[in-house]
């Protein structure tokens, strides 16, 4: 008997605590959608509805939801060994075999053959953060202690994985963060944060890591972090080029080079991991989780180099253990759930299936591409990102950050599909791998065809902020700054904002200005000096600073790639935003 949905709804806004959402939402807002049972490819909700999971619950189910060969293989186990830890030197059957498994996964000339369980990918990424640290330390290397990771990319959210990240808005008042941690541009094409353009940038995104590299010096870089595809930044492939250029970049200056395969690891980009999509890519250290169960059960992994691992099992002192390690490292029944994954995966060929499905699918997407307001459809096997603009032809963002996809991904729902709003103006779909070419419901009906008819896709994309560029969804339709009646606002020149006389333009003085909101009263005055005691303190260049008050400079793009920088209570700058200072 299903519960009534009002009760759940009720019990959850009461007591769960969910991760990457507005609080708000869960109590006055839309609440929680709630799902009940999944079979396959489907979902089913606790109103009854029956829903296309076309995003794999979170990057996670590869082989779909309801397999009986990975139930019953956890039930096995769960019957003969519930759990047993890998501590100090213990072990059992499923953790040996998985190990061995994972290694004869990879290409045995790049000697991955050492791995490490944890129970996810933020406690994977942390594993090979200190193996990093250790090796650097056992070879003398004791300067080289910074790990490089890239705008845009997500690598967990502990505090430290949290630090690697590089979508700013997650760090929001968690300092103070961790020292030995840095950021390079990241291959955001469509939006080059250098402003240049492909190819004639000869990849100027992988040059900023040897820029850094050469700024901070050789010896004091430990290694550099990426996922093959952006994931939760945006669903970004890189250039073709561009791995290579970065191993080579690696290889030149003796940095390790992590790779973050969370995401696109286990057939989601149509090898099975997205490493293989470039020849002569070798990781040094390698992330795994989500598809290494299909989500069945938590697990995670660090897979480990030869050198790395036979260099700290040789210098590592007499007795001294390698301190690290999680309570379930390893655990039974979790990898009971990977092998039967695994077998799966392998007998499906699921790499080869995400490859020819992904081809059809971005062949699909890519006709929203007629829309004014979808900038650019992008992806990578079963990945593919749909990112929205306000203005195509300038691409100009929407005021409100995330409402256009917001509300894409609340009508895709209603309509009978999960798709996700993105970190950045992105709606996000990834299917599971097994997918096939061809499915079709259960009445017999395509489900490629739910949508099909302009004016239904027409109807579906107005509703969800694709719209016209003059519609713009965020509430404040049109908002660009004017120094006068023709052209936005340029640097060092005010605005006629909404509240502003149509007295023509003013000149804006360059400095220190501060912001004053007491009383519903607001007052704003230039300084001479900073001041110490300020809530929070925005720093941005003017020319930035009215890109982003024009439209041009999406504030999400700005936040990320650093040009706009907050210290402080970032609530406060949040409630600047919603005044529309920011």
């Amino acid at each position: 008997m299903t519960e009534p949905t009002g009760t759940l709804a009720a019990r959850d806004a009461a007591h769960l605590i969910h991760p990457v959402t507005p609080p708000r939402e869960m109590t006055g807002g839309p609440g929680p959608r709630i799902v009940v049972d999944a079979d396959g490819w489907w979902l089913t909700d606790d109103r009854g509805r029956r829903i296309i999971d076309g995003f794999a619950g979170l990057w996670c189910v590869a082989v779909g939801h309801g397999r009986p060969e990975i139930v019953d293989a956890v039930h096995r186990q769960m019957q003969t060994l519930e759990y047993f830890t890998t501590f100090h030197g213990q072990s059992h059957p499923r953790a040996i075999e998985l190990a061995e498994r994972i290694a004869a996964l990879f290409p045995p000339e790049h000697g991955l053959n050492h791995v490490m369980f944890g129970s996810g990918g933020s406690e994977a990424n942390e594993t090979n953060f200190k193996i990093v640290r250790l090796y650097r330390a056992l070879r003398g290397e004791d300067r080289r202690k910074t790990i490089v990771a890239r705008h845009h990319g997500y690598h967990g959210l502990t505090i430290a994985t949290m630090t690697a990240t590089g979508i700013m808005p997650m760090h929001w008042n968690f300092g103070p963060e961790p020292p030995g941690f840095a950021h390079v541009a990241a291959p955001y094409c469509y939006r080059c944060e250098l402003g240049r353009t492909y190819p004639e940038c000869d990849l100027a995104c992988a040059r900023s890591l040897e820029d850094l590299v050469e700024a901070e010096g050789p010896d004091t870089i430990a290694a550099f972090i990426a996922e093959p595809v952006i994931g939760a930044g945006g669903i970004i492939p890189p250039p073709p080029d561009y791995f290579p250029r970065i191993r080579e970049i690696c290889d030149r200056y003796g940095i390790l080079l992590v790779v973050d395969e969370v995401v696109t690891g286990f057939g989601r980009t149509g090898t099975m991991f997205g490493f293989q999509q470039w020849d002569g890519v070798r990781p040094d250290i390698v992330t795994l989780a989500k598809g290494l169960t299909s989500g069945y059960l938590p697990l995670g992994a660090s897979v480990v180099s030869d050198e790395i691992w036979d260099t700290i099992s040789a210098r590592l002192p007499e007795q001294m253990p390698f301190s690290h390690g999680y309570t379930y490292s390893g655990h039974p029944a979790c990898c009971a759930a990977a092998l039967a994954n695994l077998d799966v995966v392998e007998a499906e060929d699921l790499p080869a299936n995400a490859a020819r499905v992904g081809a059809h699918l971005m062949e699909r997407m890519r006709e929203l591409e007629r829309f004014d307001s979808v900038g650019e459809v992008r992806g990578m096997g079963l990945m593919v990102g749909v990112e929205l603009v306000a203005d195509k032809e300038t691409k100009r963002g929407f005021t409100r950050p995330h409402g256009a996809c917001s509300l894409v991904e609340h009508e895709a729902w209603e309509r009978g599909l999960y798709a996700r709003a993105m970190g950045t103006e992105v709606v996000g779909a990834r299917p599971a791998p097994h997918h096939r070419h061809g499915d079709s419901r259960p009445d017999g009906r395509d489900p490629r065809r739910v949508r099909r008819g302009d004016g239904a896709r027409a109807d579906a994309a107005r509703a969800g902020g694709v719209a016209p560029a003059a519609e713009d969804p965020g509430g404040h339709a049109g908002r660009v700054l004017r120094a006068g009646p023709a052209g936005p606002l340029r640097p060092g020149e005010g605005g006629r904002g909404r509240d502003r006389a149509p007295d023509g333009p003013r000149r804006a003085r360059r400095g220190i200005w501060t912001v004053a909101v007491r009383d519903s009263a607001l007052e704003v005055r230039r300084l001479d000096t900073e001041v110490a005691d300020a809530t929070c303190t925005i720093r941005m260049r003017d020319a930035d600073y009215v890109a982003m008050v024009n439209g041009d400079l999406p504030g999400d793009q700005a936040f990320v790639t650093q040009k706009l920088r907050l210290e402080g209570d970032m609530s406060r700058a949040a409630e600047l935003m919603g005044l529309g200072i920011l």
